[in-house]
């Protein structure tokens, strides 16, 4: 864990939730927002060449709206195919944006690997969760 006291990951992670629980991809849950921009910086995320669903080998386009998510869970797994792809640096910009839309992409499974990869890479649970808007903070900034 890199130095974390698991105390600092255990309301996201639960001990009792095994690693090799992925979720079911037809759930989509409600999850704290992520910087995803701190993840990719951080190497606990990068934005890829879109798989292609049906074997080990990306799908190489320069269409910025085609793109995958691979957290270095994935890419560290002992029969990983993901760690090969390419990263698509113009695809980056566009990726968080849609990311950042309530975590629309992300199943339960993908969002535990992204925190998997945070908390092996030593980074906070600060860092790697948006900060929450202040309620009474408008436009103004009003305190």
């Amino acid at each position: 864990m890199a130095g974390l006291l698991s105390s600092e990951w255990d309301q996201y992670l639960p001990a009792d939730l095994p690693e090799e629980a992925f979720g079911d991809l037809s759930r989509r849950m409600q999850y704290q927002p992520l910087n995803f921009k701190k993840l990719i910086d951080a190497g606990a995320i990068r934005i890829t060449q879109p798989g292609s669903g049906t074997g080990p080998e990306p799908v190489i386009t320069n269409d910025p709206n085609l793109w995958s998510l691979v957290s270095l869970h994935n890419d560290k797994a002992k029969d990983s195919y993901t760690v090969n792809w390419p990263t698509k640096p113009e695809a980056i910009e566009n990726a968080i944006s849609m990311l950042q839309k309530e975590n629309s992409s992300l199943y339960d499974g993908k969002y535990r690997q992204i925190l998997w990869s945070a908390r092996e890479l030593g980074l906070k649970p600060q860092d790697v969760f948006m900060k929450k808007k202040r309620e009474g903070a408008g436009l103004l900034g009003g305190d």
